[in-house]
């Protein structure tokens, strides 16, 4: 069976120039950036920017090599023989504002939520107030609202959590019942604001305990590998509990999840065997973004002699629906 799920994407994108409104550390690992834009394409829940993590001051020219025959070429430039990022990062939208709502256009305030990893986003840490930084987008289908399903649950893990919170505000806007699960392997890698901790279910039942999603009026669950908050173990296994206790009308039910690739497996088999709609956010590596290098595959089935065929995760991705995907 083929499924076809809505179709979200945006042609509208470009490149712009943001400036920093503020860039603070959340938790370990974990920043939070807020950039001003004078305007923004309208985008989605589940889409994506590439950002450059260096100052937009430093946008490298290209220039001619010379290289002799017979001898190893001699690398100078920064951005090859350097440990310096020349390639943009894919991260998800975790929330905009626009600023002068209904008048067509205009300033935009977008935030991301991002782990310190590698090169590009170590830099990206130490980027202040007022700079400037060079933002592509917006990337990607986003995530489709369903008119006909009245409550949704979103399943988040590690640097997953950040689209839920984009997408909370929108489902809550469309006057859906919201229920969050977010997953991290120990407390102090939850990029997320506790109202209370004493108010984390030990069974994985969502309640008014994140500060992000309360003010969607979205309860909220908390799941911990090692048990240091909330529900100890995989968010996974306090979705599928949760589901199995609470029996929801299946009909009446949308499912999201973005993550770590072994959480969503497990996410899509129990909407799959529970008969619930369910769409994923999935994640890979990516070099541009618009589907010019053919790095992002995700395996997909269709109707062809083969029964699948590779798609792009950053084109027509990221997101897919549960149905489709082949692991």
């Amino acid at each position: 069976m083929i499924v076809v799920i809505e179709k979200t994407v945006n042609f509208r994108r470009g490149m712009f120039v943001a400036a920093i409104r503020s860039n603070e550390r959340i938790c370990d690992e974990h920043y939070r950036l807020r950039m001003a834009l004078p305007e923004f394409p309208p985008s989605r829940p589940g889409q994506f920017i590439q950002l450059q993590c260096r100052p937009v001051s430093e946008q490298p020219g290209a220039r001619e090599l010379f290289w002799p025959a017979g001898q190893w070429l001699r690398l100078s430039q920064s951005e090859l023989a350097d440990r310096e990022p020349m390639l943009r990062r894919p991260i998800s939208i975790a929330g905009r504002r626009d600023l002068h709502p209904g008048h067509g256009g205009g300033p935009v305030e977008l935030e991301i939520i991002y782990r310190t990893i590698g090169a590009g986003t170590r830099w990206l840490a130490g980027a202040k107030e007022g700079q400037e930084l060079s933002v592509m987008g917006p990337l990607g289908n986003g995530f489709a609202i369903r008119p006909r399903k009245p409550q949704a649950v979103l399943v988040g893990g590690g640097v997953g959590i950040p689209p839920m919170l984009y997408l909370a505000g929108e489902l809550a806007r469309a006057g859906k019942k919201v229920y969050a699960f977010s997953g991290v392997r120990s407390v102090n890698l939850l990029p997320l604001k506790l109202i209370c901790c004493g108010t984390v279910s030990r069974e994985g039942r969502p309640a008014a305990c994140v500060e992000e999603f309360a003010r969607c009026g979205a309860g909220a669950a908390v799941a911990t590998d090692d048990g240091s908050l909330g529900y100890e173990g995989f968010v996974s296994n306090a979705f599928r509990d949760w589901v199995l206790e609470t029996k929801p009308w299946m009909d009446d039910l949308a499912v999201y999840s973005c993550g770590p690739e072994a959480m969503m497996k497990a996410v899509a088999d129990v909407c799959l065997a529970e008969g619930i709609d369910c769409q994923l956010a999935m994640e890979r590596h990516m070099a541009c973004g618009v589907g010019t290098c053919q790095s992002c595959v995700v395996k997909i089935r269709d109707s062809g002699q083969r029964g699948w065929s590779f798609k792009l995760c950053c084109s027509d991705g990221p997101v897919f629906d549960a149905r489709d995907v082949l692991w």
